[in-house]
């Protein structure tokens, strides 16, 4: 089969992939759909890979034996670095599904897998030629809102009992119509009419307001008014009050903590300065940093991510998110909207691709706290990132505001440094994606860079989103319904095969609950993935996942220590067993939960027997039942 070159460089970058040698942070394998360009489906991928042979040496020799023939003679060692012509071309890259973390593929490859000796070095070799996509942003225009509106009138009328698609397109429209126009106050007058169909008049009152203040044609007020008084009357009729007692958004804080949470000795877990019992929750927290899906940008808020029945109002400056609150979108737009509204469509495409990329997004709204902290102090901030001891007084996250998340986050992150093959690779591609990034967002963006003209040490912010691309597997969480976060506590909490807590996701909240007695100053512990329990794995295939996907060289916790067996191979236990079933049989849920918490209290010196298990399977539903 003869082969294109484009189809060449394609099936390299699948190979490097299949062969675990380009990994992403996590050491995890980039699914290679990450990256496709021709490649319809899996038959197509083998016909392609079929003729793809490799010899003793690894995969990443061969390709580049293969593909990038080296040079010889003098200046081999550094010439191939400063080459553009062996990168894809733009026409290619415009085509894949992940374009970023493709085109770091390619020069990954590029570079033999070895990284530069400094981010000036890919800097200097960077040219925007390679990323393909013009900056723009998409102008609101009250001819397109029109046209979404009308779209969301015909859905409604089509399917009125099913009023998602249509309340999505007239948010649609919203962000799209201009600041103080006619089509907006039209926008909120059909989203109005659609809430008090749903008999949710007090969202219908507020669009109602909306429709006014932007416009919405005098002579067509009759039919506002008319609908304001139905939903004032359906109001008092059911003894409700036109506002909420608390106004939509997100609270203050992010998180909630049990007083006796406190950082370990060594600076690097938490551990409980007294005695827990099981059912307490230790720890609520929702993320300190959010990024949504594209899909749900005009169904959720993009700060705090409640969906409020699509009730959300647009930013007046840019048509890709949308806001349940003014405190939201003040918030959003003091941490990291000012800088991304220039750019938000640019990062679009910078972050395109399957949903494990927006981690990549939560390491640059993570690197916009950097900058703000920046601003306001450049260069004690630089002395910060310069001195380990500056960073290391702020090791302990519960001694600390929240603007000083980032600077715990840089204090935590390892020193030690791994040079295998695919540690390597994924400096490779973190040293690409950072230039890259830092290129669109930072130089490219005026509404940034414009204040970074004269500042001292602006090549230390270079360092810093690179350590935060480099380590953004650590930070963001995508196992979440249609976003990805960050969770400053929860990540700090040490893994166990044989955890003593469990963290459980409600929504976007996360809920660290006590599964098994924690004695005072012991470390609150969770598997770090539902298959890493000594119930589901064996042990040996626990420890391979555990260095390969979490770098933890070997655990030894309790379960691994002990060697738990699988729960398969535990015998029941009669007296157990008849016990729980008692419990099972209690008339009421109060009674229910009591009962299987004390019976996993009194019994945890026991474990693992099957019965603990199946008491704690009984259990997790109340944890969310209050919440």
């Amino acid at each position: 089969m003869t082969k294109s070159p484009v189809l060449e460089y394609l099936v390299a970058e699948v190979a490097e992939l299949a062969g675990n040698a380009a990994r992403d942070n996590r050491k995890s394998r980039i699914t290679p759909r990450h990256i496709q360009l021709a490649v319809r489906n899996d038959e197509e991928l083998s016909v392609l890979m079929k003729d793809i042979t490799f010899s003793e040496g690894g995969v990443i020799p061969n390709i580049h034996s293969m593909l990038l023939p080296r040079k010889t003679g003098a200046g081999a060692a550094t010439n191939w670095k400063n080459s553009a012509t062996k990168m894809l071309r733009p026409e290619v890259v415009k085509q894949l599904a992940c374009p970023s973390v493709g085109l770091a593929t390619s020069w990954t490859i590029k570079c033999k897998n070895v990284p530069c000796e400094s981010l000036q070095e890919v800097r200097a070799s960077f040219r925007r030629e390679l990323w393909p996509f013009a900056k723009g942003k998409i102008a609101k225009s009250d001819t397109k809102a029109r046209s979404l509106r009308e779209q969301g009138n015909e859905a409604y009328k089509n399917a009125p009992n099913e009023s998602a698609n249509a309340l999505q397109l007239y948010n649609q429209a919203i962000c799209m119509a201009e600041d103080e126009s006619e089509e907006l106050g039209f926008c909120y007058a059909n989203r109005s009419a659609v809430y008090f169909n749903r008999k949710l008049y007090r969202e219908s009152l507020q669009n109602i307001e909306l429709a006014r203040r932007y416009h919405y044609p005098e002579h067509l007020h009759r039919k506002l008014t008319e609908r304001e008084e139905r939903c004032r009357k359906a109001l008092e009729k059911a003894g409700e009050k036109e506002s909420p007692e608390v106004t939509p958004g997100t609270s203050h804080s992010h998180c909630s903590l049990k007083p006796c949470l406190e950082m370990s000795a060594d600076k690097c877990s938490i551990r409980t300065s007294r005695d827990l019992s099981v059912g307490e929750k230790v720890l609520l927290e929702r993320p300190f940093v959010l990024v949504l899906e594209a899909e749900v940008a005009y169904t959720r808020c993009d700060y705090c991510g409640a969906g409020h029945d699509y009730n959300l109002r647009p930013c007046k400056h840019c048509t890709a998110v949308m806001y349940c609150s003014e405190e939201c979108q003040e918030q959003a737009l003091q941490r990291y909207h000012q800088f991304e509204c220039e750019i938000i469509d640019d990062l679009q495409l910078l972050y395109r691709g399957p949903k494990a990329t927006r981690v990549l997004q939560v390491a640059l709204r993570l690197f916009w706290l950097g900058i703000l902290l920046y601003l306001e102090a450049p260069e004690q901030f630089v002395k910060r990132l310069e001195t380990p001891a500056e960073l290391a007084k702020f090791r302990d996250p519960f001694a600390l505001e929240p603007s000083d998340y980032l600077l715990h986050l840089l204090a935590s992150f390892s020193e030690e440094e791994y040079y295998d093959e695919m540690a390597m690779t994924g400096k490779c591609v973190s040293q690409f994606l950072t230039i890259l990034t830092y290129v669109v967002a930072v130089e490219e963006n005026e509404s940034l860079s414009q204040r970074l003209v004269g500042l001292p040490g602006t090549e230390k912010l270079h360092h810093l989103l690179y350590q935060l691309i480099y380590h953004s597997s650590k930070l963001g969480d995508y196992n979440l319904p249609d976003a990805t976060g960050y969770y400053p506590f929860t990540r700090l909490l040490s893994h166990s095969c044989a955890p003593n807590s469990e963290r459980i996701k409600h929504d976007l909240q996360t809920i660290i609950v006590v599964k098994r007695p924690i004695a005072k100053h012991q470390p609150i512990t969770i598997a770090y993935s539902d298959k890493l329990t000594t119930e589901r794995m064996i042990k040996s295939k626990r420890q391979e996942s555990c260095q390969k996907e979490h770098r933890i060289k070997e655990c030894v916790c309790e379960g691994c220590q002990a060697d738990y067996p699988l729960l398969e191979k535990i015998e029941k236990d009669e007296a157990l067993h008849t016990e729980l079933q008692t419990i099972r049989n209690s008339t009421s849920e109060e009674q229910r939960k009591a009962g299987l918490a004390d019976f996993l209290q009194r019994h945890d010196g026991v474990f693992p027997k099957r019965e603990l298990y199946e008491a704690w399977t009984l259990y997790r539903p109340f944890v969310t039942n209050d919440l």
